[in-house]
């Protein structure tokens, strides 16, 4: 609805949660599961139906892959990861919870182009660095903004993201969803403060 109005709520409280963001319902977390869930559905489908020559192993790494960053799209985007990760680090927050809630060191751990790039590209150092470096790249532009201008820029970067991983630098085989996914989850998904609202 148009007029529709929501508590804005930057509160939460419980067990550090740095996957749905503390605090998170059933809901959220529900809505996580379907779509990273089908996502991966969706994508293992299109590798089996199209052949990809990939052994076992390689089936359950790219499975694993694609809910972590499907799931991560939808997850990064809840109302209760908004409120965490723009929250400053509370004293339970310790280890990994804390070190996550930094923007840059959360966009560091996802290597996610390079497993890629050496597993499923034949040793392609090339294409995994080259995003690996971008995402980095990308996520000191849209911190370095003014607020009201970080939205606008993370779509302006994900779009030439897209366009780059369609027509300049080539995706690796079963992989051409990855860096648009990615972007989406840590450029727009994760650096971006937007209003946490209660439903």
């Amino acid at each position: 609805m148009q007029n529709e109005r929501s508590k804005i709520d930057w509160s939460y409280s419980g067990t550090p949660d740095g996957f749905f963001g503390t605090g998170a319902t059933v809901a959220e977390q529900t809505i996580v599961w379907v779509f990273g869930l089908l996502g991966t559905g969706i994508l293992g489908w299109v590798v089996w139906t199209h052949s990809i020559p990939w052994a076992w192993w390689q089936f359950a790494v790219a499975a694993l892959l694609a809910l972590d960053v499907l799931g991560g799209v939808v997850a990064n985007a809840l109302n209760s990861c908004k409120r965490f990760y723009h929250s400053p680090v509370k004293p339970e927050e310790t280890g990994f919870t804390g070190l996550a809630k930094n923007h840059f060191a959360f966009t560091a751990f996802h290597v996610h182009t390079v497993i890629v790039g050496v597993l499923f590209g034949k040793l392609d150092f090339g294409y995994g660095f080259f995003w690996y470096f971008a995402l980095l790249a990308s996520t000191v532009v849209v911190l370095r903004l003014p607020l009201y201008l970080r939205r606008p820029a993370a779509l302006g970067i994900i779009m030439l993201a897209v366009l780059v991983n369609l027509y300049i630098f080539h995706p690796v085989i079963g992989f051409e969803w990855l860096v648009p996914a990615l972007f989406l989850k840590i450029v727009y998904g994760h650096v971006v403060q937007e209003e946490p609202y209660r439903g």
